[in-house]
């Protein structure tokens, strides 16, 4: 097949797709969060064959993960010497780790990064990268709510939400570069779905089937999954008045705008807090009941781990 109707086959394969996604949202009276998940498969299953006309490979996938992560650290101080800072940031990448045993892509490295400023958020990119703002350490009220905020982050990952995204803008790069002389760039790009990203672009399926995987992640790992409705309420309340943003005139300020706003605009996109809380208690009541788990206040004052300070007291039996 010549390269521009490969193009094109590809182009309105992701149309369609992409209509059935958006018409394809979850029945809201269901209340069993076993579903999350379940309609998250039902609706990857529908756009399957358009992903997989434009699927990468791991590697390209973290490669394009290193690209876009290196426009996030504008906004961090990379020579931060503050021992308070990088044991906050130690702290983060071995909680991180400590959530990948029940992960599905085994193939994917993930990395863990925390940025020194004060929004309440945390974001994902392709690739395995996870980036966690400061301000959520100093929200958050216990390691296992980290855990399951982190968890949810890697779900993206896992279940290949993040990289989704960007298929059809490195598909269309792949077949038209011989045709425009291989001179376009995915930069430009790539900072836009970035901050779509961060903003919160994905469908509502999607954001309920990563509260129900990063919740196994985090209870896989030990911690409380109780924890993350509390969480996910106080975060609700927190960002319940926010304002829109105006528009960015470029990508790179889009970028930094996403960057300033992304907690506000992760509350306005994503499901509604209540139906999430509502979800998130199902799940934890249903499916984990009969285990002790973690809670880790401590650990989180302590900036050390669960792996690193396993402290009696902060266990909890569900």
């Amino acid at each position: 097949m010549k390269p521009v109707y490969s193009l094109l086959a590809v182009i309105l394969m992701l149309v369609v797709a992409g209509i059935i996604v958006m018409r394809g949202e979850p029945d809201e009276k269901v209340g069993l969060s076993g579903v999350m998940e379940l309609v998250g498969d039902a609706q990857r299953t529908a756009v399957k064959p358009a992903m997989m006309a434009t699927r990468v490979t791991p590697a390209e996938e973290m490669e394009l993960g290193r690209r876009l992560a290196g426009q996030m650290y504008f906004r961090r101080k990379p020579d931060n010497d503050d021992p308070a800072f990088k044991k906050a940031e130690q702290y983060v990448r071995l909680l991180g780790r400590s959530l990948l045993g029940s992960i599905a892509r085994k193939e994917i490295s993930y990395e863990f990064h925390l940025i020194d400023e004060g929004m309440v958020n945390a974001f994902a990119l392709p690739g395995g990268q996870i980036f966690v703002f400061r301000g959520l350490l100093e929200f958050v009220e216990s390691e296992a709510e980290l855990a399951a905020i982190i968890g949810h982050e890697i779900a993206h990952v896992d279940a290949r939400h993040c990289i989704e995204l960007f298929q059809a803008e490195i598909a269309a790069e792949k077949i038209a570069g011989p045709i425009l002389g291989g001179s376009r760039s995915l930069a430009g790009i790539g900072m836009r779905l970035a901050s779509r990203i961060i903003q919160g672009g994905y469908q509502q399926f999607q954001e309920f089937e990563a509260d129900a995987r990063g919740l196994r992640f985090a209870a896989d790992a030990g911690y409380a999954p109780g924890e993350a409705e509390l969480a996910m309420a106080r975060l609700g309340m927190m960002f319940q008045d926010e304002k829109r943003p105006s528009k960015a005139s470029d990508p790179v300020a889009e970028l930094q705008g996403a960057i300033k706003t992304a907690a506000g605009s992760y509350f306005r996109s994503h499901p509604p807090t209540a139906e999430r809380v509502e979800r998130l208690h199902k799940l934890a009541s249903s499916q984990f009941s009969k285990k002790k788990f973690y809670v880790g206040k401590e650990n989180l004052k302590l900036r050390e781990t669960r792996a690193q300070n396993e402290i009696a007291t902060e266990f909890l039996s569900k």
